[in-house]
């Protein structure tokens, strides 16, 4: 599959004007999954559009929940007509049958939800699903972060 764009993020504030960007996007059913490193910024990004999407509660990677939903902000809502921000964590799984058992089909693809997976390499077959984007997440020589963003997300 052709990727996209390529991103260099130098700081926090940085990845958080991106996923601004990405929250601008979103349209609702989308699956958007999360590769890259420990540390790469996975984590930090979802908490970043959580916040651009008008979640005001702490958003936690859900590493021994695997997965946690979120209600957006009203505004975000009535513009866009998504209602609530499902995150993953598949770190721990190891098949998209697991995935399926913590009740991701609830919301795949939901036109009022969007599902974002770290890690989603480990659950793969998802990315097969329609609506299924994916952002790539790497380290610079420099410290910086680099994204490979798929189209559609930017």
């Amino acid at each position: 599959m052709e990727r996209g764009k390529t991103v260099r993020i130098a700081d926090l504030d940085g990845l958080g004007s991106f996923a601004a960007e990405v929250s601008c996007r979103l349209r609702g059913g989308e699956t958007i999954g999360l590769v890259g490193d420990l540390g790469a910024g996975k984590t930090a990004f979802v908490q970043m559009l959580a916040r651009a999407m008008g979640i005001t509660e702490a958003v936690r990677s859900p590493t021994f929940t695997l997965m946690q939903c979120y209600g957006v902000g009203e505004e975000y809502s009535r513009r866009t007509g998504i209602g609530e921000l499902c995150h993953i964590d598949a770190y721990r799984l190891e098949t998209a049958d697991g995935l399926y058992a913590i009740g991701f089909g609830d919301y795949a693809g939901r036109k009022d939800a969007v599902t974002v997976i770290e890690w989603a390499d480990r659950v793969e077959p998802v990315s097969r699903l329609g609506g299924y984007r994916r952002i790539g997440f790497g380290f610079g020589q420099d410290g910086s972060r680099i994204l490979t963003v798929d189209p559609g997300l930017l």
